[in-house]
């Protein structure tokens, strides 16, 4: 706890009695309650540190994070909110269900924040999911529905992995418990020794409370150490109670909620701090001496050039300002080869056949005629046959299904298969899941997966000359090709240099709260002169552990294969975006990650030269509550969605008092309020500047090669991020292969299924 003044804590304490009723009992206890002084914060150190003084970092920080205490104080106390980290949270008018036993409660994030001009107080709209208030069963019957009989042994397990941690109240007692697993055994069946002889949970509770339970086939729920046993039917689900594991519909949902439009989401804010907050006349702020405006602070902003593109047809491509254009009419600069595929269809054979192997149907193109004619058009040489497809029994194993397709391809075009089109029934997790772990480490053979309802395989098509065009882009990546490249880059740091150079992007994707596990650590390097192709390194290491432990041997390795790429030359600069670092490991990152850099170049040298190419280290931070709006009385600098324009730059006003930092808006809104990104340059030795890394950054912006859109973070990063999370598909149980690496964590021993050799220059990751 904290006090405005210290004369409210003397130096030797206080000593005070008080009465309280603790759960579940009905006599109040009487407690001693001794509260000492443990340190005095300096506010004043805050105040230097914001002028100037950076020796006071860490003081500074101390009060930064005692008088975010105190402004989230009278709010997390509340009986109507949930307090979660630095956001509170509301059942009220926006409160709607989820599905499964969920509903989402609405709220706002809040944090102080020290900035050029002084304290801001940073404050956003927030959703987050909680358990709906119910009985138990009904949460039960949710979860896998009503049950007549027996529970069976799937449902048995889904509960298993669902309610564990859930608090439930009993109706007998009123006692709070957590569960822990499921028994055996219904009330009936599940018993206990008591005075020497067998007694029924159910005969306990007849005879001890006059409770007389009906439900014969429900196992208990075992509650705090697993000991004591529970009846479903007197259990409700305690209220306030966060779910952070959410199926794929639930998140669809919620983030179709948390999605505003500018116009309201200023709105939600501007109620949250005047309102449901009320920061400007809270009386716990005014004790501590803080004063909060009701009002947002205006910034200035500059909005970047967009670039210009460069594709095979037409040579010069301009996609104007709108961050978005399409591949109308366009080639691709560097169009792959496609001379050997082949298609397995995890879909119903009977609705896809005519789609995968005639060129018309009964509504006309078939999908596999437009796709192929999407690849020619795009630039992208396939056979004039279709290519064979494999549709598994119902026994066969992913690995076989794959690897017939793989044989195949070879016996139709007699060349070794360059890629497998699979078919996926819907977006279920498991089978691609299981598709990834056959593909890219079993075979080291480069897959697509595409959904058979969105490529309007088997149904009506809609929209698919858009969706077959967002394939052969990743199909073309996939394979070596290049999408586009920027057209002017003299202009631009290191591109416009014409001198070799890497472009890297780090992340570290970790396991879900309470699910244990290992993390894992993935980098990308670039391994051209356009920026565009970008090999990948991913590996396993403690779950929780953000450094990434192998970073100097992932480098030195992205460094041989540019040397062997390149024929012989060494990048004469680095540029390293690191994603998904809180401010809170800066320090650490900055010590460990920069001296493995370091590391990695030194040994790279030749006998008697040292290798010490320049390095700019960027932290990229996606995961703020930082929100732009454009001004009411602005319609020129704001885009159709109502959001700020793609290449809407601040780096003064709100920005890091001391350091190198920059909000970028890269992106035009699709949905909501677009998020800006956040860049940190830690190290500069490159000598960019302001202007020359905003520029180069969003830049980059424009060459994903997933989408014909400029995206939210620099593809580096991205690309660092989706190699992180198909390295988490490449994880499996007990069991594994000759491939796998092992490491304990969690529910006992996990595999990490290494990326197959034959892949390590691929983008086998889009």
């Amino acid at each position: 706890m904290y006090a405005p003044v210290t004369s409210l804590v003397p130096a030797e304490g206080l000593r005070l009695e008080v009465e309280a009723a603790p759960a579940g009992e009905d006599k109040p206890r009487r407690l001693a309650v001794v509260i000492r002084r443990a340190a005095i914060v300096s506010v004043a150190a805050l105040h230097r540190f914001i002028s100037g003084q950076r020796d006071e970092e860490e003081y500074a920080y101390h009060a930064l994070q005692c008088l975010d205490i105190v402004l989230k104080h009278r709010m997390a106390m509340a009986d109507r909110s949930l307090p979660v980290a630095r956001g509170v949270f509301f059942r009220g008018p926006g409160t709607r269900s989820l599905g499964g036993g969920a509903e989402v409660w609405l709220g706002y994030q809040q944090s102080l924040r020290p900035c050029q001009t002084g304290l801001a107080l940073n404050v956003d709209m927030a959703a987050t999911a909680v358990l709906e208030e119910k009985p138990l069963l009904e949460l039960v019957a949710d979860k896998v529905g009503h049950v007549a009989g027996p529970l069976p042994d799937a449902a048995r397990r889904r509960l298993n992995r669902d309610l564990r941690g859930v608090k439930v109240v009993t109706s007998h007692t009123g006692i709070t418990k957590a569960i822990r697993h499921l028994s055996r055994g219904s009330p009936f069946q599940e018993t206990f020794e008591r005075e020497g002889r067998q007694v029924s949970v159910a005969d306990y509770l007849e005879a001890q409370y006059g409770v007389r339970l009906t439900n014969r086939d429900m196992p208990c729920v075992a509650v705090g150490n697993g000991t004591v046993l529970l009846p479903m039917e007197l259990c409700r689900v305690a209220p306030r109670q966060r779910l952070i594991r959410l199926d794929e519909t639930q998140t669809s949902e919620i983030i179709k909620i948390a999605a505003q439009r500018p116009g309201d989401r200023l709105a939600a804010i501007d109620h949250a701090v005047n309102r449901q907050a009320a920061f400007p006349d809270d009386p716990t702020a005014r004790a501590f001496g803080l004063s909060i405006s009701s009002r947002t602070v205006e910034v200035g902003a500059r909005v970047l050039p967009n670039p210009m593109l460069a594709y095979g047809s037409p040579g010069r491509y301009d996609p104007k300002g709108g961050g978005s254009w399409n591949l109308r009419d366009v080639r691709f600069l560097n169009g792959s080869s496609l001379p050997s595929w082949a298609v397995v269809c995890f879909a119903n054979q009977r609705f896809a056949a005519e789609d995968l192997e005639a060129a018309r149907g009964q509504h006309g193109p078939t999908f596999m005629a437009e796709f192929v004619d999407m690849l020619n058009k795009c630039g992208v040489a396939t056979p004039r046959e279709f290519p064979p497809v494999v549709y598994p029994d119902r026994n066969a194993t992913v690995y076989s299904a794959v690897a017939e397709a793989k044989a195949k391809a070879q016996a139709a075009f007699g060349a070794p298969a360059s890629l497998v089109l699979v078919v996926l029934p819907d977006t279920g997790a498991a089978l691609y899941r299981e598709v990834k772990q056959a593909s890219d480490s079993m075979l080291g053979l480069p897959t697509q997966c595409i959904v058979s309802r969105k490529a309007g395989i088997g149904c009506p098509a809609r929209g698919r000359p858009q969706y077959c065009a967002n394939v052969a882009m990743k199909v073309n990546a996939k394979l070596g090709g290049c999408n586009t490249r920027l057209g002017d880059v003299e202009r631009l740091p290191v591109l416009g240099a014409r001198r070799p150079f890497m472009i890297l992007g780090a992340d570290v994707t970790h396991p879900r709260p309470g699910e244990g596990g290992p993390s894992i650590a993935a980098v990308v390097g670039s391994m051209d002169a356009t920026a565009t192709r970008y090999a990948a390194r991913v590996t396993m290491q403690r779950g929780g552990q953000e450094i990434v432990a192998e970073l100097k041997a992932m480098v030195k390795s992205l460094l041989l294969e540019f040397y062997g790429a390149t024929r012989g030359m060494r990048p004469e600069s680095l540029l390293f975006y690191r994603d998904g670092v809180s401010e809170s490991q800066f320090q650490e990152v900055y010590y460990k990650e920069y001296s493995a850099l370091l590391e990695a170049c030194a040994e790279m040298g030749d006998a008697g030269a040292e290798y010490r190419p320049p390095i700019t280290f960027v932290i990229v931070q996606k995961r703020h509550h930082t929100r732009f709006f454009p001004k009411s009385t602005d319609q020129s600098n704001r885009d159709r969605s109502g959001n700020v324009l793609p290449g809407t730059v601040v780096d003064n006003d709100i920005a890091h008092p001391h350091d190198f930092s920059f909000y970028l808006n890269s992106h035009s809104g699709i949905q909501g309020t677009s998020k800006p990104a956040h860049y940190s340059v830690l190290v500069d030795e490159n000598k960019f500047g302001a202007d020359g890394m905003q520029l180069l950054t969003y830049h980059l912006c424009y060459l994903f090669c997933r989408c014909t859109r400029s995206i939210s973070v620099c593809p580096p990063a991205q690309y660092a991020h989706l190699a992180a999370f198909r390295g988490r598909l490449m994880l499996r149980g007990e069991g594994g292969s000759d491939t796998a690496s092992s490491a304990s964590g969690g529910g006992g021993t996990v595999e990490f299924m290494s990326i197959n050799p034959r892949l390590q220059k691929a983008m086998f990751y889009v």
